[in-house]
């Protein structure tokens, strides 16, 4: 059920509930102001008739009463009452007193059940004027009276179902323009679902309506930014795979290859010679002895950039030291101080891998941007079971804005976000850079 409908459905059934109170104030009322009405008629036509036939009593002029008798005649039926008068009290000419009076009106049934008023009557006798007695009934009829309820009760009805008419329409169709948005948006949203997110929502005439159209460009912004950043991390991961294939290959044909070829060389040179002296053994010996070093220390060179072997057997401390004594080694103008601080060993095997490659990555960008003197790492254990880790240089920095490309921020800021960790970048033009990463030892 929409919106629209459950309002106009709530409008209804509470205007239905203020008609049905007001047509029990409305009724209760009609029934009070008709008996009061009929009430006062009758008891001052009573009054008024015992004050004329007193004074014609005290008079004592017949022709008065006679004339009297006449004029009520004449006003048998008037507004509000009946006036019977009959000559022979007590006779059974006038009428008896009833249970009901039958009214001639234009109300409905129902209606004047609920406001008509007790019967009332009133009676006078008079015998010492003339030869024989009177009696004269005066009835209340409320027929009048219930016409008039009736008229004002069903006009005050009938305003009440036009505005409750009235209101649902408003409430309808108003409320249909006022939340047109929200066809836009739930189409947008099915656009943002199947991966469209150029797509901007224009501003509304609702306030409320125009909030949600900037913060869902804002979401259609960050997702577009995100699904860029995935492309272009995809595509340089890809890139890297495929030139560090391209550097083994190169390695193991040039490296490999020549000395597996010299290898041979000698070997056949060894068997096409027919007679050997020891001295040409041994130098031949020496050779192969040589080109295997070498070739052994090209496979362990290359293993140890594929996944270095110290972490495996001595932990991530001493893989560290190692990794910084080889780049001080091959880095005379720029050295790394390390220093790691508490027990580091209890971190998970994927938090030690991830720490090592960030830290390789972050010398690397040193060594290709930094044009720095100094760099220094510092690993910390601390006692809510996370590492931290600050690399801080002293080299040109860069602007956080513009953030040059291949310089391994965005895999560095991956591989933190892959561990729910934190990273801060603090830099600026030749400022340096500084890198704080807060990870947790023991990742879900």
């Amino acid at each position: 059920m929409s919106l629209r409908v459950r309002l106009a459905l709530l409008i209804t059934l509470l205007f239905v509930a203020v008609l049905g109170a007001g047509s029990v104030y409305a009724i209760t009322s009609a029934r009070k102001t008709i008996t009061e009405e009929i009430r006062s008629a009758a008891l001052l036509t009573s009054n008024m008739l015992a004050a004329s036939i007193a004074a014609i009593q005290d008079a004592g002029d017949l022709g008065l009463y006679d004339e009297l008798l006449s004029e009520l005649e004449r006003l048998e039926t008037t507004r509000h009452l009946q006036i019977i008068i009959s000559l022979e009290p007590g006779a059974g000419s006038a009428q008896p007193l009833q249970t009901s009076l039958p009214l001639d009106t234009e109300a409905p049934r129902w209606f004047v059940n609920l406001v008509k008023p007790p019967l009332m009557e009133f009676k006078r006798v008079t015998t010492n004027l003339g030869s024989s007695g009177t009696e004269i009934l005066i009835r209340a009829d409320p027929a009048d009276e219930i016409d008039e309820a009736w008229q004002e009760t069903r006009n005050f009805l009938l305003l009440l179902v036009l505005f409750t008419a009235l209101a649902n329409l408003l409430v309808y169709f108003i409320l249909g323009r006022d939340l047109r948005p929200i066809e836009a948006i739930l189409s947008g949203l099915e656009r943002i679902e199947i991966g469209d997110y150029r797509l901007r929502l224009p501003r509304f005439t609702s306030v409320e309506f125009t909030r949600i159209s900037e913060r869902f460009n804002h979401l259609a912004d960050v997702l577009l930014q995100n699904r860029e950043e995935n492309r272009r991390l995809t595509r340089r991961s890809l890139e890297i795979q495929e030139e560090e294939r391209r550097r083994l290959a190169q390695e193991l044909h040039d490296e490999l290859g020549q000395s597996l070829s010299a290898i041979k060389a000698i070997a056949t040179s060894m068997e096409q010679t027919p007679a050997h002296t020891g001295q040409t053994v041994a130098e031949s010996a020496t050779v192969i002895k040589t080109i295997a070093d070498n070739m052994y220390g090209v496979a362990r060179g290359m293993i140890r950039e594929l996944r270095p072997a110290a972490l495996d057997e001595l932990g991530l401390a001493p893989a560290l030291q190692q990794l910084a004594d080889d780049w001080n080694s091959a880095h005379a103008d720029t050295f790394c101080h390390l220093d790691i601080r508490g027990d580091c060993a209890q971190a998970a095997a994927v938090v030690n891998i991830n720490i090592y490659r960030i830290v390789q990555e972050s010398l690397t960008n040193v060594a290709r941007h930094a044009e720095a003197k100094n760099v220094h790492v510092l690993l910390q254990a601390r006692d809510d079971d996370t590492l931290a880790l600050e690399i801080r240089d002293d080299g040109a920095g860069f602007d956080p804005s513009r953030t040059r490309a291949g310089m391994g921020l965005t895999g560095i800021r991956e591989r933190v976000d892959s561990m729910n960790g934190e990273l801060q970048l603090d830099t600026a033009v030749n400022k340096g850079v500084s890198l704080s990463i807060v990870l947790p030892a023991k990742p879900e």
